[in-house]
């Protein structure tokens, strides 16, 4: 990585535009670690996850552009039109701030993000978001960071946007500082065979926002366990994507997505993501596996229930999702590439 001087900044702007993917966790990351920085988020436990390209119109992705110019007096970022200030800004700011202090640059940003799916609802719009950011930032300033160390950036912002960085499926090394709590990948997007329909119940904002919930994990005093179980997980769980073992794989997500939700139901105060609707679906994908459709269920902090299920089962999983009650609409999806950088500017 390089530093920057004025005669580099090609006349006092700098600009680069990313896209970036959400991703749906398998092993869960719920609560960050105790006696560390809350700022850095830091997970409990190492988490597994795979990033997610929609297959229809909803790409499941965040497009974000953002310039430094000695024209602009303050940062603005924009997200689908609102102008961010309070905590919102703060986030942006936690992940622009080191990397420009980084480049050695006092230049002010504008930025401007937008997501083509819901925010705030579950769908993991705040790890897609802030990959993008990261992204860039980085491209930007024209630092010279490897994937590994750009999660680490990201992870200020959100820390699941760790896993957005990279394509596929994702380990998040949960570390015990700013550089070794870092994601990199596990396996390509076409090395481990593996679908996902995702029960849309509810687009609109949660009630509780993850980066809340994540102050209360501890407050449960199942959180210990949980921990635990969780770091075992993630490594039976590494073992079984490399296997191609999709039985495995799909036990240990509804088992990890179910010790994350019991967790969130017994924190002060509880936590309630579900709707009716979403227990509808778990016991919807229970009776189909038992009538030979091999699926699973995993659900992030929110309503809407991830139903994984092998290639050649999409098609059959799909078409009973989308005649249930209570099931606005269904979103297929498959692993996605890494995040990467676009020519096209939102600005």
């Amino acid at each position: 990585m390089r530093n920057l001087n004025r005669k580099e900044k090609g006349g006092g702007v700098m600009k680069a535009s990313a896209i970036a993917h959400s991703n749906i966790a398998f092993i869960k990351y719920w609560g960050r670690s105790l006696g560390r920085d809350p700022s850095l988020n830091i997970p409990s436990n190492d988490n597994v996850s795979m990033t997610k390209l929609g297959m229809g119109d909803q790409r499941l992705q965040t497009h974000t552009t953002i310039e430094f110019s000695d024209a602009y007096k303050e940062d603005i970022a924009i997200l689908e039109g609102e102008v961010l200030t309070g905590r919102k800004l703060q986030r942006v700011l936690g992940v622009v701030n080191p990397l420009r202090k980084y480049a050695g640059i006092d230049y002010k940003f504008k930025m401007e993000s937008k997501n083509d799916f819901p925010t705030q609802a579950g769908l993991a719009s705040s790890a897609s978001g802030f990959a993008a950011l990261a992204i860039a930032t980085v491209n930007a300033l024209n630092l010279r960071l490897s994937k590994e160390e750009i999660s680490t950036y990201a992870r200020l912002g959100s820390g699941s946007a760790a896993r957005s960085i990279h394509g596929g499926f994702v380990w998040w090394h949960k570390g015990n500082s700013h550089e070794s709590s870092f994601a990199e990948q596990i396996c390509g997007p076409d090395e481990f065979e593996i679908r996902a329909v995702i029960a849309i119940i509810h687009e609109g904002k949660k009630d509780v926002t993850s980066d809340v919930g994540h102050e209360s994990a501890w407050t449960s005093p199942l959180n210990k366990a949980r921990v635990e179980i969780s770091q075992k997980q993630a490594d039976e769980i590494r073992k079984a994507i490399l296997d191609d073992n999709f039985t495995r794989v799909g036990q240990m997500v509804e088992k990890n997505c179910l010790y994350m939700h019991s967790i969130m139901m017994t924190s002060e105060p509880p936590l309630f993501y579900w709707f009716p609707e979403t227990l509808r679906v778990i016991k919807t994908i229970q009776r189909m596996r038992k009538e030979g459709l091999e699926c699973y269920f995993t659900i992030d902090a929110g309503p809407n229930v991830h139903c994984l299920c092998r290639p050649e089962d999409m098609n059959e999983l799909q078409k009973l999702l989308e005649k249930m009650e209570g099931v606005t609409k269904i979103i297929p999806v498959k692993p996605a590439d890494d995040s990467y950088v676009t020519k096209e500017h939102l600005f």
